[in-house]
């Protein structure tokens, strides 16, 4: 049986995802009877952006770590996807941008973005995602730039609600924060701006 290897190696984010989607666009269940598909990596914000990604395209895989820090997920199955359950109707088809640690300068800046965060809790629609671009990882990571304990509360209560929240892949490997989300799960540029576009309206702050 042919083997297909999507290597994915040393590649920055969002190209992983970029390869293996191109590589992936026509396998379908029927396909992987006849060949084998194995995608091998080496970086810790590509293998997360890769477990979500063949997730939600319906595959079924196996992952082993390598001795040497790399990673190989061998595709066996692969299934029509279904559209996940929202709960209730309080999530809207809304997504929300925060771009930064702050609204604008200075202590003011911070107490806008921190009080804005915390009034979701208390309105009647929730967004369906949060993405953290630039700075706003500072937000949903451990770092010792800035104190988020708080705006880490709030936003593991809003994912207990339903709502979905992403930190830049690239923005954590620039700030050197891979691998220390306290919320929330690794994204990436492509995942991102299919997000946005499928988004009813978005928000940025």
């Amino acid at each position: 049986m042919q083997n297909v290897q999507i290597d994915v190696r040393n590649l920055s984010c969002p190209e992983p995802i970029v390869r293996t989607q191109k590589a992936l666009l026509h396998v379908n269940a029927h396909t992987l009877t006849l060949r084998t598909y194995s995608i091998l990596g080496n970086s810790p914000t590509a293998k997360e952006n890769l477990t979500r990604f063949l997730e939600g395209e319906g595959f079924s895989f196996e992952l082993d770590i390598l001795e040497n820090g790399e990673f190989l997920f061998r595709l066996m199955d692969r299934i029509k996807k279904s559209e996940p359950m929202r709960e209730g109707e309080k999530i809207a088809p809304k997504m929300l941008l925060v771009k930064g640690d702050s609204i604008g300068e200075g202590e003011l800046g911070v107490l806008l973005l921190r009080n804005f965060i915390k009034a979701l809790l208390q309105t009647e629609i929730l967004p369906q995602k949060i993405l953290f671009i630039h700075r706003g990882v500072l937000l949903t990571t451990e770092n010792d730039k800035i104190d988020n304990t708080e705006i880490c509360d709030v936003l593991r209560q809003l994912e207990k609600q339903g709502v979905e929240i992403y930190s830049c892949g690239s923005c954590l490997e620039y700030f050197s924060l891979a691998g220390k989300l306290k919320v929330g799960v690794v994204g990436n540029a492509v995942e991102g701006m299919q997000n946005m576009l499928a988004s009813d309206s978005l928000v940025v702050l």
